[in-house]
Order: C-alpha cells, then sequence, then structure tokens
C-alpha cells in the first residue's frame, strides 16, 4: 500500500515538469542516538548510525518546492524490563536488559521555503509528514510496524552550477507512538516485545547532493550580419 502510494504521488508530480524544475535528491546523514520510554515500563536506547535516502523535488516557484522522499536508517539497540526477586526476606530489583537490530524506513511528503541570500547562496526550510515503518530484525513473524510520522529540515543550500547543488541540513524526524504494538528485541527465549508505546525522536545533521533533471536550453540565436555601407 505504502509502495502504490508514494509511486501514485511520483506520477502526479512528474505531469507538470514542464512547469517546474526536478531535482533529484540524495542524502547522506549522521543520526543521533535517542533513550525511549514505554508506557508498561520498559526504558530503552536507539543507537545513531548512517542514515540515506533519495527522492525527488518540484521547484514551482523561485523560493517554493514540494518533495517526495525515501530515507532509511539501519541500527541497533537495546531494552531495559525492570525485573524483582525474592532472596529469602529481601525482594531484589534489576534490570534484564535485551538488544536488538532494528530499520527505519521513512516515506515523506514534504514543503520547501527557500530564502535567497545570495546568487549562489539560499537558506531553506523544509516540513514533512508520511509513513515510518519500523522493522525489529529479531521480530520472529517479520512484522513491521507502520505509524505517521513527521520531519523538519533546516539548512543551506550551494548552487554549484546550472545542474548541480548541495543542501547541509539538521533534520529532525518523530514517528508518533511508534515503538510498541509488536515490536521484539533479542532471539529465541530472551526476546522482549514492547506492548506501550513511546514516541520516537531522531535527529541526524547531513545534506544532500542534487541534480537537476530537466534543464532547458538556452533558446539559440542567429548571428546578425553586420550593415556595411556600400
Amino acid at each position: 500500500m505504502k509502495k502504490s502510494l508514494f509511486l501514485v504521488l511520483l506520477f502526479a508530480l512528474s505531469q507538470v515538469q514542464a512547469q517546474v524544475k526536478i531535482n533529484l535528491l540524495t542524502f547522506e546523514s549522521y543520526s543521533f542516538a535517542d533513550k525511549i520510554v514505554t508506557e508498561d515500563g520498559y526504558e530503552g536506547k536507539i543507537n545513531d548510525g548512517f542514515q540515506w535516502g533519495a527522492g525527488f523535488e518540484f521547484l514551482f516557484r523561485e523560493r517554493m518546492a514540494i518533495e517526495l522522499i525515501y530515507q532509511r536508517l539501519d541500527t541497533d539497540g537495546y531494552l531495559d524490563k525492570p525485573v524483582s526477586s525474592i532472596s529469602g526476606t529481601n525482594i531484589i530489583n534489576s534490570i534484564d536488559r535485551t538488544p536488538g537490530n532494528l530499520s527505519i524506513d521513512y516515506y515523506l511528503l514534504g514543503g520547501t521555503r527557500y530564502q535567497p541570500f545570495t546568487e549562489k547562496l539560499s537558506g531553506f526550510s523544509t516540513l514533512n509528514a508520511g509513513l515510518g515503518v519500523f522493522n525489529s530484525k529479531d521480530n520472529p513473524s517479520d512484522d513491521n510496524l507502520e505509524k505517521f510520522c513527521w520531519g523538519l529540515r533546516l539548512g543551506l543550500k550551494v548552487q554549484a552550477s546550472d545542474l548541480i547543488s548541495l543542501r547541509f541540513h539538521g533534520q529532525l524526524l518523530s514517528a508518533v507512538q511508534a515503538l510498541g504494538g509488536g515490536l521484539y528485541f533479542g532471539t529465541g527465549g530472551g526476546g522482549a516485545g514492547v506492548t506501550g508505546y513511546s514516541t520516537f525522536y531522531q535527529f541526524n545533521l547531513g545534506g544532500s547532493l542534487n541534480f537537476l533533471l530537466n534543464s532547458k536550453k538556452k533558446p539559440s540565436t542567429t548571428p546578425v550580419a553586420p550593415v556595411t555601407e556600400p
């Protein structure tokens, strides 16, 4: 379903290519770790990692654009479950830590506004919304969690040439109530399933190398022969 929606949106936007500039975006960034606390008493952490992605930007005006993008993070983390045991007349509280692997796919639609500073340098801000897909690689049922997510990106754009540009950004991504309802860490008998929910926040720093796909050739002008007096 999510892939079909992504393709439909891409096809619809591509039909207006005659009126807009279309840029291919490539994303490379470093994502920082985030601690989580779920409703059922679990505490844990999603570790840092390299995040990559790609997408298309449709520049309708000089300062306004719509983007359709995909980003992915492969990382690991752990969950801590409080455990109580009785030894004689004493109650001993401890933590049972379960590590696991996790991949996160983001399918996002967003709007961007540019603020030119010079002919080659612009600031920009982007607001995204879409679908976040969480997949615990240790989950024996191989189920995915699909959650609503949103994102915010702020940065600078450098126009290196007519066809190539660079963007440098700070980005915040958040999946609402993403962790829970089937997320599973660990393998075999040592696994831990999460039933409570926790909103996940992810901050990263990075950039994108962008390529203009539908540049228009400048109309050629016929040279005018100089007029000479007889």
